[in-house]
């Protein structure tokens, strides 16, 4: 039997995937990994915790199959994009990696904007804001200038991952694209971009179509992790891309939206259409482009809620090997619509679309003596929903189709969260049975192995939807009128945020 692996590295943690040419899930395991916040606004993760969940993560799956690793064709690594792992001329990682929704780097983004915004949105489709690779160094050039001077080579995530399993210094276009750094037009590194921060060229890694074969696994990272010397590796793309691929999304004009660690609401196009209230990728279906619209904390929100609110309740379902999650849902699905005048803002990390405000902060509005715990996780999976149709707004720039939406992430488990999307959007939704990265990198794999003629043929062989989600417009007119009431709240706390 042929065997597809995909792993992704997502914020939350390692999820891996075996699957067949028929898209059957044989193998699935997931290892999370902690983030560090020092500051508020700061995220970083220490990539040798990413090295120790990959051999947990290729051991699990090799126990899950009885025949092993037989038949695997081939290999991908996903990840979160615009993680910088900064090396140094003996290969060592210098710091800590800032991660794409460490929010820091407000006041470089601003200088950026102003002094070379035209230019970097002219070659990179993005105007800079703290997600961004260049806005991040040039912070660790203001703040850590010793650190800087270290830096000989620069890898995202997935391609430190992979160059540990075989040696390359490639990345692909969409984490290129994702720097800054990278002309997307010209489609090479930008040399102008570059002496922005007066950084070599020789510092990037050649850049590559997600779908190609980039190496092969080498004899020690074999020793150390259990993958099958020899075994061909898939350069890989980004998580949304690989999301957005396993959620059948090939053709111009479907819309994705994300409810993962990050909330997404992407659009499949022909061509680039960049705007800059959203952000302009090549997508691993090449030719194709997708562009992305983002809050930045969504399933995250939700984590910090179990952590902040059910401590107690964690811990005793966990000893029992239940999800406290499933206990949160239950009690949010006892409270009516709206939250009884409950709102939540998920700006935890400041926020993206349509804001771009670093400084933005999550927030409770309404709060009274009736509100329980149940309120507060109702709120705040509306409040997501929220910030999504925010982000659902921009793409209507883009087009008038608003009927081929999949909904897609570790959210779309749940099916509160999903039907209060759906009541908001106050559209038709699909949930896939395997919306995951991983899962999209194993298609990924099947198209660099030969196994699919295309990335269609892998869609069509191997996502399946499980369940659709109907509007109620009713409780639409509702929501839209109590978001009117949310964007006034972010409108009269936007420059109290400022201040700060």
């Amino acid at each position: 039997m042929d065997k597809l692996f995909g792993i992704d590295f997502g914020t939350g943690g390692c999820k891996a995937m075996v699957i067949d040419t028929k898209g059957k899930v044989l193998a699935s395991v997931f290892r999370e990994y902690p983030s560090e916040h020092k500051k508020p606004g700061w995220s970083e993760q220490d990539p040798s915790l990413w090295l120790d969940a990959l051999t947990a993560a290729v051991g699990g799956c090799k126990e899950q199959m009885e025949d092993g690793f037989e038949g695997l064709l081939g290999l991908a690594v996903t990840a979160s994009t615009h993680n910088a792992v900064l090396l140094d001329r003996d290969g060592k990682v210098i710091r800590n990696c800032i991660m794409w929704n460490d929010q820091r780097s407000g006041r470089q983004s601003a200088r950026l904007r102003e002094e070379f915004g035209d230019k970097i949105f002219e070659k990179a489709m993005a105007m800079p804001s703290p997600t961004w690779t260049l806005p991040q160094l040039m912070w660790v050039k203001e703040n850590e200038e010793e650190n800087f001077r270290r830096i000989h080579r620069l890898m995202f995530t997935k391609d430190y991952i992979r160059s540990f399993i075989t040696g390359d210094f490639v990345t692909d276009v969409v984490d290129a694209q994702g720097s800054l750094f990278y002309d997307a037009r010209k489609k090479e590194w930008s040399e102008e971009l570059c002496k922005i921060l007066g950084l070599p060229m020789e510092t990037f890694p050649k850049v590559v179509q997600s779908k190609g074969i980039v190496g092969r696994v080498r004899e020690e990272a074999a020793r150390l992790t259990g993958l099958p010397a020899g075994l061909p590796v898939i350069a890989g793309c980004s998580d949304t891309a690989a999301e957005d691929l396993s959620a059948g999304a090939v053709r111009q004009g479907q819309i994705i939206v994300k409810l993962a660690t990050a909330g997404n609401v992407n659009i499949v196009l022909d061509d680039a259409k960049p705007h800059v209230k959203s952000f302009t990728y090549p997508y691993s279906v090449e030719g194709k482009w997708y562009t992305v619209t983002a809050t930045n904390s969504c399933a995250s929100a939700n984590r910090w809620m179990r952590d902040a609110f059910y401590p107690v309740e964690k811990e005793l379902f966990e000893a029992q090997g239940e999800d406290v999650y499933l206990y949160m849902n239950k009690q949010a699905e006892q409270i009516p619509l709206g939250s009884d005048g409950l709102l939540f803002h998920p700006y935890l990390l400041g926020e993206r679309c349509p804001y771009f405000n670093p400084d933005a902060r999550g927030n409770f509005f309404g709060v009274s003596m009736m509100h329980t715990k149940g309120h507060f996780a109702r709120a705040l999976l509306e409040g997501v929903a929220y910030s999504l149709f925010d982000c659902l707004e921009v793409l209507k720039n883009f087009t008038d189709n608003m009927e081929d939406v999949v909904l897609i992430g570790g959210g779309a488990k749940s099916p509160l969260w999903s039907q209060i999307v759906s009541d908001v959007f106050g559209l038709e939704v699909k949930v896939p049975e395997n919306a995951e990265s991983s899962f999209g990198g194993a298609l990924l794999v099947g198209v660099g192995a030969g196994c699919f003629e295309d990335e269609e043929e892998a869609v069509r062989r191997c996502v399946r939807m499980k369940r659709v989600f109907t509007p109620n417009m009713e409780n639409h007119e509702k929501y839209m009128r109590i978001f009117e009431i949310y964007k006034r709240v972010v409108t009269a706390l936007t420059p109290i945020w400022n201040e700060g």
